[in-house]
């Protein structure tokens, strides 16, 4: 009897993917990592489980609600799936590579874990590429991730990115200034993170809070744009905590350009605090044309690895790989791992293996037909497998076949 279909299905929210968005993947993650090295960042892995108690040490309650959980069979702890790398990488630092001298650059490339706070996006496998700068408090460090992030989506062939910046340390002083309790706090983040001005001057309102100090609040509901926005937000800064950020955030900003990252991608938001709690200092988003949603995250986290030990400033970012995934499939981009498809029509069937292994050996890939096509059904074959050349060796001679043009030439195999 027939299985249903039903008993074939993946669980929400987890991906298999076919040879072309594999090919896809595995050409970004290659393409980022060498990025990440040419910048002087080194590889690390980190365990794919983690005991609770040690993740508890660098997640929020939220986040560890988020992960998934299991108990260890042999000593009955309850144990997580890894849902964030950077406390990972942070611990590393603190423990495993306390004696190595600060700074460190460290870079990773893994999946992750974890349960989906958003219904309307219920992922719970992503792929995260990312680069970590641990040791330095230095603005220079936070202007070197920002233009290593922009640098790593242009790499693979994204143009069109822009980049948020914010500085929470803003927030915090304004905050402090308000003297609100923690729940009215979480509250005005929320609505301030949402743009939901209203809001926020309701938040404000039932809490007392007078002018100026109250214009000031709100603001961080609107005042996003260039290098002006610091400026303006510093004719009304009320006190050292928030001077101080400005400045930092107008160090950032200049000493990014300074590492080419051009000002016009560039949009400062004082309001971006959806990781008010985690980050303590400059933080930013990635956006690309054709996606709603970040592709990136960073930000300095300065109090991270002290939860591991030893107390090491930080800051870094990670790529979302399965959002630029899901931005080249609606733009209905075909990328495949084969460059050839190889036809043997020949007598001579030592011809097709001797051909395809010097290809091979120029690091062509080829996939070698073993079944018998005619001329119309081998561009509809390809295409299936996100070949765009067809070469088709003949008693005569090579043909080359241009998919997508539809036209084909003589070749020899030498020239390819």
């Amino acid at each position: 009897m027939k299985k249903p279909e039903s008993s074939w299905l993946l669980p929400t929210g987890v991906f298999e993917m076919p040879p072309a968005r594999a090919a896809f993947i595995r050409m970004v993650e290659g393409q980022l990592m060498e990025t990440f090295r040419l910048w002087g960042y080194s590889e690390v892995r980190t365990p794919a489980m983690e005991y609770l108690e040690t993740m508890a040490q660098g997640l929020e309650t939220a986040e560890l609600d988020m992960a998934f959980k299991l108990v260890d069979r042999a000593t009955g702890r309850v144990m997580v799936l890894r849902s964030d790398m950077t406390p990972q990488v942070a611990r590393m630092a603190a423990l495993a590579l306390r004696d190595v001298p600060h700074p460190l650059r460290l870079c990773y490339v893994s999946d992750v874990y974890r349960y989906s706070g958003d219904p309307s996006r219920p992922r719970r496998e992503l792929i995260q590429a990312g680069a970590e700068l641990l040791g330095t408090d230095d603005p220079r460090a936070d202007a070197e991730v920002i233009a290593l992030a922009v640098e790593s989506l242009k790499r693979i062939g994204i143009s069109a990115i822009r980049i948020s910046l914010g500085q929470v340390s803003y927030a915090r002083g304004l905050l402090k200034e308000c003297g609100l309790s923690r729940e009215t706090e979480d509250l005005l983040i929320g609505a301030a993170d949402r743009k939901d001005v209203g809001e926020v001057g309701r938040i404000l309102d039932r809490a007392k809070v007078q002018p100026p100090l109250r214009r000031c609040v709100l603001s961080l509901a609107k005042l996003h744009g260039g290098i002006e926005t610091v400026r303006e937000a510093m004719k009304g800064a009320p006190n050292r905590e928030c001077s101080d950020a400005l400045s930092n955030l107008m160090d950032v900003l200049d000493l990014a350009v300074s590492h080419g990252v051009d000002a016009s991608l560039i949009d400062v938001d004082l309001g971006e605090l959806s990781s008010f709690r985690y980050h303590t200092g400059i933080v930013f988003s990635g956006f690309v044309s054709g996606a709603g949603r970040a592709v990136l995250k960073g930000g300095r986290y300065d109090d991270l690895a002290g939860k591991f030990g030893r107390s090491s400033p930080a800051t870094g970012f990670a790529i979302d790989i399965l959002e630029l995934l899901e931005i080249v499939s609606r733009n209905d981009v075909t990328l495949g791992g084969v460059d050839y498809l190889l036809v043997n029509r020949s007598g001579d069937r030592t011809r097709g293996p001797t051909a395809a292994m010097e290809l091979r050996r120029k690091g062509r890939g080829v996939f070698c037909l073993i079944r018998d096509l005619g001329d119309d059904e081998l561009p509809a074959f390809a295409g299936a497998h996100g070949i765009a050349t067809i070469i088709v060796l003949e008693d005569g001679g090579v043909r080359r076949w241009d998919v997508k043009a539809g036209k084909s030439a003589p070749c020899e195999i030498d020239s390819l």
